[in-house]
């Protein structure tokens, strides 16, 4: 009894069991985790303190009430380049052209002067067109423009009903009036050339 061994207990000795992860890819893991924990916090920066809301809201409230406006300070910025000669499609039906001889103005209802006949070389505008609406005019004035030419709005009152007169020049010879016609019916917009 002394030499024998029990039964179930075996007399080889505990030899400790491998692990199934090597310690040196565990250590890899747990370094690389932490790694992107820390760009994660880097990217985030949740350190830094946040920029209100109540001021962008602001600033872009006050932009929205002037953004009517704002046509009238960007225009005399604006620089139109003028458009080749080789881009212009040639026509080949030339259009005929109208003059007009405006008629001579014996007295001026708004501004009360008498315009007495000269004898000075005659100039040409065009008239576009009359609105009785004057931001219609003022557009459209503004259209001109954006083509490179000059516009102005004449107030007149006719019939005792108030219109708007879009007008361009004044040009000093018929040809340069007929070249700024034939650039507005490119862009759409019609006129007539007035002899005055």
């Amino acid at each position: 009894m002394f030499g024998k061994t029990q039964r179930g207990v075996s007399e080889r000795p505990n030899k400790p069991k491998k692990s199934l992860i090597p310690s040196w890819l565990g250590t890899l893991v747990v370094i690389l985790v932490i790694l992107c924990f820390g760009l994660a916090l880097l990217l985030w920066k949740p350190w830094e303190p946040v920029q209100p809301k109540s001021d962008a809201t602001v600033e872009r409230s006050q932009e929205d009430t002037n953004s009517e406006y704002r046509f009238y300070d960007l225009l005399p910025q604006q620089q139109v380049t003028p458009i080749p000669e080789q881009a212009i499609p040639e026509t080949k039906e030339q259009a005929t052209v109208v003059i007009v001889e405006a008629p001579p103005t014996t007295a001026s209802s708004e501004v009360g002067l008498i315009s007495e006949p000269t004898a000075t070389k005659p100039s040409y505008i065009l008239q576009v067109r009359s609105y009785n609406n004057p931001d219609a005019a003022d557009a459209r004035r503004a259209e001109i423009i954006l083509n490179g030419l000059s516009a102005d709005v004449i107030r007149t009152v006719e019939n005792g009903e108030t219109w708007y007169r879009v007008i361009s020049g004044p040009y000093e010879s018929q040809q340069s009036a007929v070249i700024a016609q034939q650039t507005l019916q490119h862009s759409g917009i019609d006129s007539i050339v007035i002899k005055h």
